[in-house]
């Protein structure tokens, strides 16, 4: 609740009386408040002048104003040094009434580049007054200093002081919520950062833990199933001929199935091992591990008939080779497998530069002229144990994840693309050497 300045008593404030001069001589009745009679939570007013009476007098004008419930605690400085002192011990002053002609022709003008610059203080608000205006013109300071209100002594009423007082408050009461609103964001925003580095951190961990469990699980299991696959030939062995065709056929099934479980399990041992063993980064042509993968697959190229399209340029790339040759062993191998029914597969390898956040990098296409693939499955493909046709292709559905898994690890990213009928591209980001 606001409370206009208190007149003299019996007295009635009509328009004459709420235009009278401020500095103008007059009665008061009561005697200023002193500093020492302030309440901690007042808001806090700095009266800068050389003049005693421009002290007395705003002190008694001022000195019954209420904002929000608090009252004002009056501060006096008779110079611009004083109030650098008088900052030095009060951080939160709320209005500076601040006069030009002090110790200095500009000593007020000094002092709003003090709290403006020197000290950083972008809350408190300036109000100049003076009795010179002709020291300071009020377009010139307005432009070249940083304050928010400026008024002429000869002009500064009783009502009017009150009003630019009340303006001021109003003015650092919303400064000081929209900082401690942006202060509770910035703490928010800490928390929340610290929220998910600390996920982040147990997902990895987690991550690791099961990685180290898939691969300790997969690598026991390869002993009992060896034993299951040997007991299964031991037995067409022994009975040979004695099979009848049905249970001959359960043998096959049963052999079948162990192939199969033999082959991913070997595949999950390869995937946790891509980030169970260091890399061994070194920078290295991308065409060597091409070749490494391309001899790999000699006999599948040669099957299928084939053709292979390689780049001439060099890509230097940062990486473990063995792990770049077993991601061109894969999508290459992922290529002859799903390949059209009606013509030979064409395998065409790209590289051009790129970046990847604004660092150099090269870009890879492995493009094929195969079926292809739909669009709502291009990101499925990089699922681990994810197979597109389970009928139709065999597979464990590990390869194109454990190809995302070593592009990750390299830094790198993988998609897709595809159109079914027209084949399909995997793009590649890795960093350059």
């Amino acid at each position: 609740m606001l409370h206009p300045p208190r007149m003299p008593k019996g007295h009635v404030m009509d328009s004459s009386a709420e235009n009278e001069l401020l500095f103008a001589e007059e009665d008061q009745d009561d005697p200023p408040p002193s500093e020492a009679d302030a309440n901690p939570l007042d808001w806090k007013i700095l009266i800068v002048d050389d003049d005693p009476e421009v002290h007395l007098i705003t002190r008694t004008v001022l000195s019954k104003v209420r904002f929000k419930g608090r009252g004002l605690n009056l501060l006096s400085a008779h110079s611009a040094a004083e109030a650098k002192q008088v900052f030095a011990q009060h951080g939160d002053i709320a209005a500076i009434l601040l006069d030009v002609v002090m110790e200095s022709e500009d000593a007020g003008l000094r002092l709003v580049h003090y709290i403006r610059e020197d000290l950083g203080n972008r809350a408190t608000r300036i109000i100049l007054r003076t009795g010179q205006p002709g020291q300071a013109p009020e377009r010139e300071v307005i432009v070249n200093y940083d304050i928010n209100d400026y008024k002429a002594k000869t002009e500064l009423t009783a009502q009017k002081l009150f009003t630019t007082i009340v303006s001021a408050l109003r003015a650092f009461d919303d400064i000081l919520e929209l900082e401690t609103g942006r202060e509770q964001l910035r703490l928010a925003n800490a928390i929340l950062e610290q929220r998910v580095a600390d996920r982040t951190e147990e997902l990895a961990r987690s991550n690791t833990e099961l990685e180290a469990f898939a691969y300790g699980i997969s690598h026991d299991l390869q002993e009992p199933l060896r034993m299951v696959r040997g007991y299964l030939q031991l037995i067409r062995r022994r009975l040979g001929g004695a099979l009848d065709k049905e249970t001959g056929e359960y043998m096959e099934f049963a052999q079948d199935g162990a192939n199969r479980m033999a082959t991913m399990i070997s595949d999950l041992l390869d995937y946790a091992r891509i980030s169970a063993q260091p890399t061994r980064f070194t920078a290295l042509d991308l065409r060597g591990p091409l070749d490494r993968a391309l001899a790999n697959l000699s006999l599948s190229l040669t099957e299928s008939g084939a053709t292979v399209v390689k780049p001439d340029t060099p890509a230097l790339v940062r990486g473990d080779e063995g792990q770049l040759g077993r991601l061109f062993q894969n999508l290459i191998g992922n290529a002859l497998k799903y390949r059209a029914s009606d013509h030979a597969p064409r395998v065409t390898i790209s590289t051009e530069p790129s970046d990847i956040n604004g660092r150099t990098a090269w870009s890879i296409a492995v493009a094929d002229n195969g079926p292809g693939i739909a669009p709502e499955d291009a990101e499925n493909v990089f699922t681990l144990f994810h197979r597109l046709d389970r009928e139709t292709a065999g597979g464990t559905g590990v390869g194109l994840a454990l190809c995302r898994r070593i592009v990750e690890r390299h830094g790198g990213r993988i998609w897709l693309d595809s159109t079914p009928g027209q084949g399909a591209t995997f793009h590649v980001l890795l960093p350059s050497a």
